[in-house]
């Protein structure tokens, strides 16, 4: 059971101490009426003081206090506060048995005070104890499982909220693994394919020159260095608080990538009229960007040796569309095997910005064409 904040345990006390001070003032007036003496008013304030004391291991020993302060009742008025917060302490724990048992007790203590004052005889004094303690009694357990109920129902709520964010971040970090993964498919592919093509020609090409064997070779090294570092970039983002936080591609780098696989051998037609790009989100241009990239990676697996067409238009407050085509590889040339999984990467790229993306095979061209919004609403 949860522990009761500091407020919550001094408002029990004070609720147990009502009877005590009430009676207490009642006891002044009496003696001072010289109707009673005062040992009897000490006992009664003295056993009541004591069912307050009790009250601090209530919660470490339900049952035994909630006993013995039902005792206390059965010779002090100022103990029944004590013994009611003890029997809803009780009765919050839901223990059936032993609160029947703590009702019966306090009830005959509620019964046999009125008893001895009737001549041990069962008089109407008597008979409004015994229903008048029968109701307080049920009221009282009725409570105490109304706490209980109420702090389960509090416990539960709290559980639900903590497991939804535990849930949450489960989702946020499955979200950052799929962007990390997107990132390094679409940055190593793209130089690994540069690598296959490069390689393949020196595996194949028994006519090349010393001149073209040291081109070719000094192409690999290059780009075998470039995908280490951005294999280390991306990978160093996951431990970073803002993975992939560093700098990201942007439209303005696309005439680098294209010179880029030109100089390594791809043959790319590249026209670009976009108007006012200088307007374009840099959101927007970095998917531009990894979707040409992945689109040209995809020409050089399955069509290596084929020329390829970038095509990019659109304007400001319309939609930036993008197309890639290539033309059948050339003969004799193996495709390199691929998972598809690049194109599932260019469809989600496109969802999270509220575009489209779509491929399909127009006679002996394979076509990857993209519609993406000029703006994007976060």
């Amino acid at each position: 059971m949860r522990p009761l904040t500091g407020r919550q345990e001094l408002l029990r006390y004070a609720i147990a101490s009502v009877p005590l001070v009430m009676i207490g003032l009642g006891w002044v007036f009496i003696v001072a009426q010289g109707i009673a003496e005062w040992p009897m008013g000490v006992l009664d304030l003295a056993l009541g003081v004591v069912g307050l004391i009790l009250l601090r291991w209530r919660r470490r020993l339900p049952f035994t206090i909630a006993v013995v302060t039902a005792l206390l009742t059965a010779w002090s008025g100022s103990a029944t506060g004590a013994a009611s917060v003890a029997l809803v302490s009780l009765a919050t724990h839901r223990d059936v048995r032993r609160t029947a048992v703590a009702c019966a007790v306090q009830w005959l203590a509620f019964v046999s005070t009125s008893f001895v004052d009737d001549g041990w005889e069962w008089g109407e004094a008597t008979l409004v104890a015994a229903i008048g303690g029968a109701v307080t009694i049920a009221c009282l357990v009725g409570f105490g499982l109304y706490l209980r109920s109420t702090r389960d129902l509090a416990l539960s709520e709290e559980r639900r909220r903590e497991a939804e964010r535990r849930d949450g971040l489960e989702r946020a970090r499955a979200g950052e693994r799929a962007s990390i993964a997107r990132e390094m498919h679409d940055v190593l592919a793209h130089r690994l394919s540069i690598l296959s093509l490069h390689a393949g020609a020196l595996a194949h090409r028994i006519d090349l020159t010393a001149d073209e064997v040291r081109q070719a070779a000094a192409v690999i090294r290059d780009n075998a260095h470039a995908s280490l570092e951005e294999l280390r970039v991306t990978l160093g983002s996951l431990r970073e608080e803002d993975p992939l936080g560093g700098p990201q591609p942007s439209f303005d780098d696309l005439a680098a990538l294209v010179a880029e696989v030109r100089e390594a051998g791809q043959r790319v037609g590249y026209r670009a009229t976009l108007e006012h790009v200088e307007q374009l989100p840099p959101q927007v241009g970095r998917h531009v960007y990894r979707i040409v990239q992945e689109a040209l990676t995809n020409a050089r697996k399955h069509a290596p040796g084929a020329p390829v067409t970038v095509e990019l238009s659109g304007a400001s407050g319309t939609s930036v569309e993008v197309r890639v085509t290539n033309v059948a590889g050339s003969p004799g040339e193996a495709p390199v095997s691929s998972d598809g999984l690049g194109l599932i990467g260019l469809g989600e790229r496109a969802a999270l910005l509220g575009g489209t993306l779509t491929h399909h095979n127009d006679g002996d061209r394979f076509v990857v064409e993209a519609s993406l919004p000029w703006s994007v609403t976060p």
